[in-house]
């Protein structure tokens, strides 16, 4: 059974794994993987209906947001279809303009609004780049609005996908659609090794799951003293150097250097934080 809109509230899958909600205020019954008809600036585009959690959508609803016109015709997913070929034309085009020019950018991705009134372009590049002329060589072939859009590492490998570390296709791709700040902060409250090539994602950047469990990991860790906090133990002093919520252990590492491992309850019973 498809899954049907009944809120005035849409999200809607464009290329490269955009993501964004768009009102529904004629409440057409919208189907996830419908394509749809939306506004867009200055004009109108093109995208797929997805299901999201609407339990996670606070504040959202005050968000301003453009909105859906209709359901598309087999006309315009054609002229999709045929945008998608043309997307391809373009990246080549623009690829050998920027090698000519001596461009230092990379370009990524090639997206043509539906209407065809503007054509975007994705690079990457380590500093400001001035393509003015670039912009000027791509308006005169191609005789529409043209932007170049910079991205950052992790929006490239959301545009390109690829199979993470677990194996599965990379979030970013699949579900993401803001990427939150991730800081080495998670990767110490988790006790996972401080080893690039495992914390690290394909972009190069730290994984976005480390997040995923952090609220677990904050609540929990709450409850007890801070790595390194110096306490007493029974009758011995000692820093807390790990705690291990799934195993409910904790390991002391005492002043003659002795490292012990004790379960969470027994702790809880006998320890006091000195200052």
């Amino acid at each position: 059974m498809t899954d049907i809109y009944d809120d005035k509230l849409v999200k809607i899958k464009f290329q490269g794994c955009r993501r964004e909600l768009f009102r529904n205020p004629m409440e057409f019954p919208i189907k996830s993987d419908d394509m749809v008809i939306v506004a867009a600036e200055r004009g109108e585009d093109i995208g797929k209906a997805v299901l999201f959690n609407k339990e996670k959508r606070s504040g959202e609803e005050d968000q301003e947001q453009l909105t859906v016109l209709r359901k598309a015709t087999p006309e315009e997913i054609k002229k999709d279809n045929e945008n998608s070929l043309r997307q391809k034309t373009a990246l080549q085009f623009c690829r050998q303009r920027v090698e000519e020019l001596n461009l230092p950018m990379k370009l990524i991705d090639v997206e043509y609004r539906l209407d065809r009134k503007k054509i975007i372009f994705y690079f990457t590049a380590d500093d400001r780049i001035d393509f003015r002329e670039l912009v000027r060589i791509l308006a005169a072939e191609y005789k529409t609005r043209i932007e170049m859009r910079q991205i950052s590492s992790r929006e490239e490998t959301r545009r390109s996908s690829g199979i993470g570390t677990c194996g599965k296709p990379i979030c970013c791709h699949q579900f993401i659609d803001d990427f939150e700040p991730i800081s080495t902060q998670l990767v110490k409250e988790q006790n996972l090794p401080m080893n690039p090539s495992k914390i690290s994602g394909l972009c190069g950047k730290l994984k976005c799951c480390l997040r995923y469990e952090h609220d677990l990991y904050e609540e929990f860790l709450n409850k007890y003293p801070a790595y390194g906090t110096k306490i007493k133990f029974s009758d011995r002093t000692g820093t807390i150097e790990k705690i291990d919520i799934f195993q409910k252990t904790i390991t002391i590492k005492f002043d003659n250097d002795e490292i012990e491992e004790f379960p969470l309850k027994e702790f809880d019973d006998n320890y006091k934080v000195l200052n």
